[in-house]
This record gives structure tokens, C-alpha cells and sequence, in this order.
């Protein structure tokens, strides 16, 4: 097996969100933070604002996606109604955002020319009243310090008619633990598959985003000690793990670590599973010979059969084949050891 160390590496620099665009998600988060802080309005209900998703758990991939930004108020959940969520917030958003929002199942998305925003508004049980005016009053930069972040926070599901639970920080540390035993793996495996899913097919959209990285969650062996080796072992796991659902028109169960009795699945049609499914199936032969090669130009070749043209080319020519050749840069993305 080729472990082409400089080859992924380069690859993951490729596929990952450029820094403008991650300056740009900044700026559109901090923007909003800063208006709902201080809108007239808005302003008594406001305590914080934070980043969720994949930028924060570091397995975005390049170009970028809408940026999940979470709202946090003093909302009391048993006054307030999720109707009343929706009912209230489009005066508040068209004072910014007028023509470039739309509500959403759990948030509302805002369309800028620079960067795409689902914006989530949460409450908390766990927010007393004198920490309520503390917070109110004060511009709290490092959210990870305050305590509502390690309790559930509660956002309003459209289609349900209630408040669901979330839990952002036990999502983002269940992600640095697993990356952490599999020695700084899972992160950048999570983007590899998601980059394969966007390679392999449009539509069906789902699954996508979380889905995709509670699978590769559900389904690492955290002691390869190599890309292709992870690759190999991943898409071996979910075809072994998965095939039942396929077969009979189910979804698998992929707990949520801020919820684990809520499957972050439960919404994905059977029959888009089945399709992800028979995609992963499909491209598991072209891995095997990626892995079982012994020439490197060749290994390569079926690299980018699997993922595209952002695979960097070999440098080599071999003697069955021939590649095009271009200098290859090994740039180390942040977390490379």
C-alpha cells in the first residue's frame, strides 16, 4: 500500500475552505452579533452569539457552506411559543437583512454576496435571572468559558411546533475527543468523505454535512495509521455496518452526542440512504485498487478517481501509464503534526 503522506496533505490543503471565505464567515457572524446586541428591540432578549457546526469542529470543506450561527436569548420556552419565534423575528431580520433571508425547518437562512448564514435562535434553562442581566450587559468574547454552554440549549422546531434540545459544546467536544484517539485523524477524514459524497453525486441532497461526520464517526477504526488505510477501513465499516438498512428501506440510528436518544439521520428518506449507500458500495472497488497498487503513478490515478481532480497529479510516469506532471508542494494544513 502507497501511504502518499505529501499527496493527502496536499489534497486536504485543496479541499479545504479558503481563508478569505473563512474571514468572511467571521465577519458575517461577528456583524450579526453586533446588531442583535445592540438593535432596540432585539437588544433585552440578547446574551451571546456563537459559531456551530462544521467551522467550528473544523471539518468544513472548501468552497464553504452556510455558517451555522447560534442565537442564544433569555426567552422563557414556556411563555414563548415556537409561532411566536417565527412571528416575531422577520421585523427584526428585515431591519438588516430585508430580501436576503428566509425562514427555515430550525433557523433562518441569510443570503449575503459574501458568505450564506443559518441562523439558529436558542434559549437556556440553565440561565438564571442575575446571570441573565450580567451577561446582557457584558461583551463576552470567549463563549467557551460561560456556563449555559454546558447545559442543552433549546431552539424552536418549525415543522414539530416545539422546542428541541441541542448541545452544541457536547457535539464540538465529542468531535476534539474522537479526533484526539484517533491521533488527529477523524477531523480530516470527516472532510475526505465529505468531499468524496460531493464528488460522487448531486441528488439526492441528504445524506450530507453532520450526517456524513456522525458516520464516519460510527464507523473510524481509530488505530490506522494512514489516509488510504482509513479510507479503506471506513468505507469497509459502512458497507458491512449499513447493509441491512439498505436492504430493507431503513435509516440507521447515528446518535447525536449532544442527544443520544435523537438520531441526527432521522430525517434522511430511506430511499436516499439506500442511494448514498449503493454510491459507497459502487466506489469501494476503485479504493481496493487505490490500496492494493504497488506502482505510486497508479495508486494515484485511482485517487482521483475517487475524488476528483483536487487529488493532486502523480509526478511520476509510470511504464503502463502516463500522467500529467507538475510540481508537487506539500502545504500543511493546521493540525498536521
Amino acid at each position: 500500500m502507497h501511504e502518499l503522506p505529501s499527496y493527502f496533505k496536499e489534497f486536504l490543503s485543496n479541499i479545504n475552505p479558503s481563508s478569505s471565505y473563512l474571514e468572511d464567515q467571521r465577519t458575517g457572524h461577528l456583524t450579526l452579533r453586533k446588531r442583535f446586541r445592540e438593535d432596540s428591540d432585539f437588544g433585552q432578549y440578547h446574551i451571546n452569539t456563537f459559531l456551530q457546526g462544521s467551522y467550528a469542529r473544523d471539518t468544513a470543506i472548501h468552497p464553504g457552506k452556510d455558517v451555522d450561527v447560534v442565537v442564544v436569548t433569555n426567552l422563557d420556552s414556556d411563555k414563548t411559543t415556537v409561532a411566536d419565534v417565527y412571528e416575531y423575528m422577520p421585523k427584526i431580520l428585515d431591519r438588516y437583512y430585508e430580501g436576503k433571508w428566509k425562514p427555515q425547518g430550525r433557523s433562518f437562512g441569510i443570503s449575503l454576496s459574501y458568505v450564506d448564514l443559518d441562523v439558529v435562535i436558542s434559549t437556556s434553562r440553565h440561565l438564571g435571572d442575575q446571570e441573565l442581566v450580567t451577561l446582557s450587559k457584558s461583551l463576552v468574547l470567549n463563549e467557551a468559558d460561560i456556563d449555559w454552554r454546558d447545559h442543552p440549549l433549546l431552539i424552536p422546531d418549525r415543522d414539530r411546533g416545539q422546542w428541541v434540545e441541542t448541545n452544541p459544546k457536547a457535539q464540538l467536544q465529542a468531535t476534539t475527543d474522537l479526533n484526539k484517539q484517533a491521533k488527529g485523524y477523524f477531523v480530516h477524514l470527516v472532510k475526505i468523505f465529505k468531499w468524496w459524497r460531493k464528488e460522487a453525486y448531486t441528488t439526492p441532497e441528504r445524506p450530507k454535512g453532520y450526517i456524513l461526520e456522525r458516520i464516519v464517526a460510527e464507523n473510524i477504526n481509530v488505530n490506522c495509521d494512514s489516509y488510504p488505510q482509513h479510507i479503506q477501513t471506513l468505507f469497509t465499516n459502512i458497507i458491512k455496518n449499513y447493509h441491512t438498512h439498505a436492504l430493507y428501506g431503513t435509516v440507521p440510528f447515528l446518535p447525536d452526542p449532544g442527544n443520544p436518544k435523537h438520531n441526527v439521520a432521522a430525517r434522511v428518506d430511506p430511499n436516499d440512504f439506500k442511494i448514498f449507500y449503493n454510491k459507497v458500495v459502487a466506489t469501494f472497488p476503485t479504493i481496493n485498487l487505490a490500496c492494493s497498487e504497488t506502482n505510486a503513478a497508479r495508486a494515484t490515478e485511482y485517487w482521483r478517481q475517487v475524488f476528483g481532480s483536487k487529488f493532486p497529479v502523480s509526478v511520476t510516469k509510470s511504464n503502463d501509464a502516463s500522467f500529467p506532471a507538475r510540481p508537487v508542494v506539500p502545504n500543511k494544513p493546521a493540525g498536521f503534526a
